[in-house]
């Protein structure tokens, strides 16, 4: 699949092969088509963790040459206008290619136990290469620290990645991100890359501009089935207490005792609402937060993120996809664009909100593709998901995240 002109030009491809270089091999041959590439090609490029990497990349490079720059990072699944898959071996991916230089890659090799210096470290990079202001950024990090098969799961933060990201930046540029995710039950590790390097618990960032520009909006997935609780009592990623309460208890009686308290996680989501409070519904000022486990012993919920701290306002979220509110989103995100031409589409969606899981009838990133028409599309299934949201940057659950890739 090709869209084309004499200044940019863009491809889609995946394999199930389980062979990693021949399944390179495959997906470099449906993404080229038999056409060359320009001298400057960003491939996007993910897998799940059953590939060798270097082996898959080599594959890639025996068709298409050693220009292409690689990011990426290991994904559960992927989906393209005609494809969707969430289980056994995949890998796929898609480029942008130039005549003029449009992106930067940037590497940070270790994030455990050192998000915060990691992100910091990071934005350091960038401004030291004097990234414009007006270019977008794409974060990819490991999200999964232990895995179920090495003890108790624990996870890499976002929230203090993105706090140390802005005491360099000091603003926030047009952002999206992917937490990576190995599978449901997190028995693999997973690697991210950029350029050369592959590594466990590494964080990989693009810059985009000149030419290309970047440009996000929020699918939401979730809406308020309780009032506002404050959170009385918290440490980091646990929260301890609702309204002065054990918090298990209080999200038992909300959901009236209808689930063990065993079940949820990656059932139970809070949501912060960052407009007014009192003021009509708006999906777009909520940040929603999914508990990652249970402490049954301190009745405490654990959740993916630290943001909800001591004193936030907390409301219980019912997932909720309605398919009327995706075409509405996308005609946002089109708005924004102007007489730009979209070249390609990257779709960073909560492996949460497949069908698979949610029990949604249909598969909503499919219904993203079909409404995107003939951008050329293809997308991934992330563990957390970032973008702006308001005049900030937000590690979000249960999203997702639609990056619109666009050239004068």
């Amino acid at each position: 699949m090709i869209s084309s002109k004499s200044f940019t030009k863009t491809g889609i491809g995946y394999s199930q092969k389980e062979n990693s270089f021949e399944a390179g091999v495959e997906i470099a041959r449906s993404t080229l088509s038999n056409k060359t590439l320009a001298s400057n090609t960003l491939f996007f490029l993910f897998a799940t963790p059953h590939h060798n990497i270097d082996a898959l990349i080599d594959g890639i490079k025996s068709i298409l040459g050693e220009d292409p720059k690689f990011l990426g990072c290991t994904t559960t699944g992927l989906v393209t206008k005609d494809f969707i898959s969430y289980s056994g071996v995949l890998a796929g991916g898609g480029f942008i290619t130039s005549d003029s230089t449009f992106f930067e890659l940037f590497f940070e090799e270790n994030i455990k136990n050192r998000e915060f210096d990691a992100g910091k470290s990071i934005a350091q990079k960038m401004q030291d290469a004097n990234t414009a202001n007006d270019a977008g950024v794409i974060l990819f990090y490991d999200s999964i620290k232990v895995t179920s098969t090495e003890g108790t799961p624990e996870l890499n933060l976002a929230t203090p990645l993105l706090e140390g990201f802005y005491t360099q930046y000091k603003f926030w540029p047009t952002t999206a991100g992917i937490g990576s995710w190995s599978e449901i039950h997190i028995i693999n590790p997973c690697l991210v890359w950029a350029s050369n390097k592959i590594k466990r618990h590494g964080l990989a960032a693009a810059t985009v501009f000149g030419s290309i520009k970047m440009d996000t909006v929020i699918l939401h997935g979730t809406r308020p089935i309780s009032g506002y609780h404050r959170i009385t009592k918290a440490n980091k990623n646990v929260i301890f207490e609702l309204d002065g309460k054990p918090a298990l208890e209080v999200i038992d009686t909300l959901l009236g005792g209808s689930i063990s308290w065993e079940d949820f996680p990656l059932l139970v989501t809070l949501g912060v609402n960052n407009g007014d409070q009192f003021g009509e519904f708006n999906e777009d000022n909520y940040a929603s937060r999914l508990c990652f486990s249970i402490d049954r012993e301190r009745k405490a919920l654990i959740m993916f993120e630290t943001d909800l701290t001591e004193g936030s306002n907390v409301q219980l979220m019912r997932r909720d996809i309605d398919f009327k509110y995706i075409p509405r989103q996308i005609d946002k995100l089109m708005s924004k664009i102007g007489d730009r031409k979209p070249v390609f589409a990257l779709y960073i969606d909560c492996l949460g909100r497949v069908s698979g899981f949610s029990g949604l009838p249909e598969e909503e990133s499919l219904e993203v593709a079909k409404i995107l028409g003939n951008i050329p599309f293809f997308g991934i299934f992330s563990g957390v998901e970032i973008a702006n949201v308001g005049a900030t940057v937000k590690a979000l659950d249960w999203t997702g995240v639609l990056c619109l890739f666009t050239e004068k």
